[in-house]
Formats: structure tokens, sequence, C-alpha cells
């Protein structure tokens, strides 16, 4: 007969809730039984009994509540095993209980059975989350059903070396102080000899050694008492268990803490396929740290290889090579990106998206800015060190801003960590934008200001541009290494030149760009593009609202 669903809800919940209490019983009623066996409850009495027994029926009565709950499912369990085990002792409570079945000794057995209260000690398993994930997937694999079963003999298997090792201790102790009467019987030839010897001519109401003697002529019976002989096994019993639990407690404390880390290395690794490194780790620690989202200051960086297109078609009836060859320059750029600690945002075809900022990434709005810089120069440099011959260059666009908003975005079924704001559409305005300037890299105004006390870079002002999509122009900025092994007096001649330029005075501009250009190994691409400009307008004169402004295009 099945329990109906809204019945078996309500049971489910009174077991979960049972859950955390039961283990500290379980603690509890271990830590009682380590102290009878050091007799250091004999002053309780009857109370210790009662205790007991009410400690062993609410386990008794957890085991029926789950059969009745989960029933065969539960059965199929590890944890099963563990709540039967727990609750034979009640037998050894009952049986003791009654006063006229104390003195058979096959009842008196019964009382090893008290050492399977240090099985629910295993219930501290289940707040493993790998155990209860096993325990959940029972049916859904052979794997687990192995595993399962695996536990179960290995728990029944401790039960039985237990049980086996201290009925033959105490066997064997039985044995040697049997031998030692029966060495020394001889001796108990008045009361006080057989008194010395443990003996008594009245039978106790313990169990007993029973032996005859003759003394002048009659023979008499003669009871020695096991109670010694039940307090050296108590005491071997007592460090038996002790070290089971121990054993037990650091067995669980090393699961714990070792599926945590398992747990954790294998969800990072998954999530850092999905996630930002930044995101994932965080994420892991605080789940909830996916739904914050944040206004902060942030730089941000988009990447885009040059020729990919032309790649595309030299490559096209080798799809397995192009991919290759840009897994292994993506590769490059990105070990680049996560140096610095910047967020990898998403990758667009052969584009890379990425920024620095939000509550993931400590640092000011200047070291969000300089480690942007940083990271595409150090990019442009692996580029050229792995000398791939497709992938040799990227195009780069950065800008910052003081109020962007960084969060997770999309919909309520799926969402994605981003940043969102004006700098954002700058920046990606800007990467296509290098390549029609001449320039390695194009950073707008905000991040040059950020990063103008760095030492290690190398400013050149290029001008004004007009991205597509926004009317108002944008002063834009090149950056370069401070390597003093290389020449950089060509920035200086192109500031000097852009200045006549501003101011109209084409003619000495052109002059000044030609001197820049000659001054820069292999030349300089942007100077080239200004000279054709001045040419164009000292031919036919700027029209009429001319500004020193250069228009992009898609």
């Amino acid at each position: 007969m099945s329990v109906p669903q809204t019945k078996k809800q309500r049971l489910e919940h009174l077991i979960e809730t049972m859950d955390r209490p039961l283990l500290v019983l379980a603690i509890v009623t271990v830590v009682l039984y380590l102290l009878d066996l050091r007799n250091m409850l004999d002053w309780a009495g009857p109370i210790y009994l009662i205790v007991t027994l009410l400690i062993d029926f609410v386990f008794l009565f957890d085991l029926v509540l789950k059969l009745r709950t989960f029933g065969k499912e539960y059965i199929r369990t590890p944890w099963f095993l563990i709540d039967l085990l727990s609750c034979l002792p009640v037998l050894d409570v009952l049986v003791n209980g009654l006063l006229p079945l104390r003195a058979i000794r096959f009842i008196r057995g019964f009382r090893i059975l008290r050492i399977l209260r240090g099985l629910r000690v295993l219930r501290a398993l289940r707040r493993i989350p790998a155990f209860h994930q096993l325990v959940k997937e029972v049916h859904e694999s052979e794997a687990n059903q192995r595993y399962h079963r695996s536990m179960t003999f290995a728990m029944v298997s401790l039960t039985l070396l237990v049980l086996i090792i201290i009925v033959g201790v105490r066997r064997q102790m039985e044995l040697e102080f049997r031998a030692w009467i029966d060495a020394n019987l001889h001796q108990a030839a008045d009361p006080e000899a057989l008194h010395a010897l443990g003996g008594s001519l009245t039978r106790p109401t313990t169990p007993s050694v029973h032996r005859k003697i003759v003394v002048d002529d009659h023979q008499l019976d003669v009871f020695f008492s096991l109670e010694r002989l039940e307090t050296r096994a108590n005491e071997f019993e007592f460090f038996l268990i002790l070290g089971m639990m121990i054993t037990m407690l650091y067995f669980m404390y090393i699961m714990t803490w070792h599926q945590f880390d398992l747990a954790q290395t294998q969800l990072r690794g998954l999530l850092n396929l999905a996630l930002p490194k930044q995101v994932a780790e965080q994420f892991v620690i605080d789940p909830h740290c996916y739904e914050k989202k944040s206004r902060m200051p942030a730089t941000i960086v988009f990447m885009d290889f040059v020729g990919f297109t032309q790649t595309c078609e030299k490559l096209a009836d080798d799809p397995d090579r192009l991919s290759s060859h840009l897994e292994q320059a993506m590769d490059r750029l990105v070990a680049e990106l996560i140096r610095h600690d910047l967020i990898i945002d998403k990758f667009i075809g052969d584009a890379i998206m990425s920024f620095r900022g939000g509550p993931l990434v400590k640092g000011t709005p200047e070291e969000h800015a300089y480690r942007a810089v940083r990271a595409g120069l150090d990019s442009l440099k692996a580029l050229e060190s792995l000398g791939d011959p497709y992938f040799r260059r990227v195009k780069i666009g950065g800008a910052s801003s003081d109020d962007c908003l960084i969060g997770a975005f999309g919909t309520s079924g799926r969402l994605s960590y981003t940043i969102l704001g004006d700098a954002v559409n700058i920046a990606a305005r800007l990467e296509p934008a290098s390549a029609q300037c001449g320039t390695r890299n194009l950073f707008e105004e905000s991040t040059f200001l950020l990063c103008a006390d760095r030492d290690d870079l190398a400013w050149r002002r290029w001008g004004q541009v007009r991205v597509v999509g926004r009317s108002c122009p944008i002063a834009v900025y090149e950056a370069f290494d401070a390597d003093p092994a290389v020449d950089l007096s060509f920035i200086a001649t192109f500031h000097r030149a852009l200045e006549a330029f501003e101011h109209n005075d084409f003619d000495r501009a052109r002059d000044l760009f030609l001197l820049a250009n000659s001054q820069r190994d292999g030349d300089d691409p942007p100077s080239q593009g200004y000279i054709g400009w001045c040419e164009s307008l000292l031919l036919e004169g700027p029209p009429v609202g001319w500004e020193p402004v250069f228009e992009t295009h898609k």
C-alpha cells in the first residue's frame, strides 16, 4: 500500500527534520555506552536503563517511519543497514531488563550488540554532498549500485569483525580464567584461601564458573564469579570501540573535506569552461554572487584578429587546420588576459571581449585601466613570439568609464556575467577603427588619463575620430611600450604635426608627418594616413564646416 503523495511529503519533511537531532542522539548513545563500559554509570541504575530504552525506541521509530515512507527504495541504500544495525541494541535492553533472564548466559551475550550503537555515527555521512547524491541516484547507474553494495559489504564486515574480536577475546579470557582456577583450585582448602582465589560457596547472581572441591572428605560446590573477567573485558571493549569511533570520525572528516575539495575542483573546472575565471571562483564560494549587479568603474578591451576573413578563405578546404591555428593564437591572447587579471566576458567569432572592474577584482580605476592596456600590449608581443603564419596581429580597442553596470544579465532561464555601459560600445567601435587609423590599438581619452603616469607606457595622441553610431567625436590615443632601446622620437614629431593639422596649417603638418614617418623604423601608418589627408586638403581645400575628425566606417 503506497503512501498518498501529500502525506508522503509531510513524512519526508518530518524525517528530514529529525535527521540532525538523531545524529546528536547517536553520539550521545555512544558516549553513554563508553561511560557504561568504564562503570561510570553504576550510580544511575534503572534510570540509565530507561533512558537507553527510550533512545533505542526513538531510532526504532525512525527506521519504521523510513520504511513506511520510502519502502524498497530506502532498503536498497546503505543507510537502511546502518539504521537497522543501530536498532539491534534494543534487544539487549529488553532482555536484560527482565531479571529472571539475566542469569542466562546466552541472554547475557546480547549486551555485545550495544557496540552497534557506534554505527549510528555513520549517519554523519549523509551530510557529505557526494554521499547524498549517490543515495539519490541509487537506481541511475550500475556504478552507483556497485558502490552501494561495496559500502554495505564494508559495514557488515566491520560489524562482524568487531563482534568476532570481542567474542573471541572474551572467550579467550574466560578460558584463561578457567585454566587459572583449575591450576590453583588445590589451594582452596579453607574459606580464607578460597576467598583469596575469588571463590565462594554461595552461587552468585552474576555468571560464574562452577567447580567441585573435597574438604575433609566432603565434596563442596565452589563458584568463581566472572565479574572481574567482565571488568577486564569491558576495558578491552572500551578501547576497541573508542578506536573504532575515532577511526570512523577521521574517515568522515577526510571524506568530507576530500569530497568538498574534489567537488570544488571539478565544479571550478566546469565553470571555467563557461564562465570567466573570477566569476567561477567566486561562484563556488558564494553562489548568490551571480545574482548581484554593481555600478563600478571599469576598463573594457576588444581584440579581433587582423585578416581573419582572408585566412578563412585560404583554409576553406581544411577547417581542422584553421581551428588548430586559431586555437593556438586564442590561447596566447587568453593567457595574457588572465595573467593581467582581466575578466574574459565572451568570444565573438575571432574576437575577444574582456574587462577589468567590478566586485570580483580588486584595484582602483587607474589599476583597471593600466592592466587592460598592459594586457593589450603583451598580447601583441605574445602573438609575435608565436610566429603563426595566419594569425600574427590583432586589432585592439579600449575604453574606460567610472559608471559601468556589471553583473549577470539575460533571461530568467539563462544568464551571462557581463558589463554594460557606453564605454562598452565605444571600445567595440574603436577596435575596427584601430585598423582604419593605422594603429595597433586605440584607447579613448579616459583610459589615457588613468595611465598617464605609468613609466612603462608611452602614448601617442592620434587625434579625433567619429565612430559609427555616435555623433560626437572621440579623442583617441595609441599605447606603446616605453622601451629605452626603441626610438620613440617620432611620437613627439607626430604631435607637432597633429597640432599644425588641427590649426589648418596643412603644409607644415604634411612636412612634419613626413618627418615622423621617416623617424619610425619601418614607416608609420598613421603618419602616412595623415599625409594623404593633408595633400587632399591642400589640393581641394577644406570644405565648409570642416573639422579635424576622422570618420570611421564598419
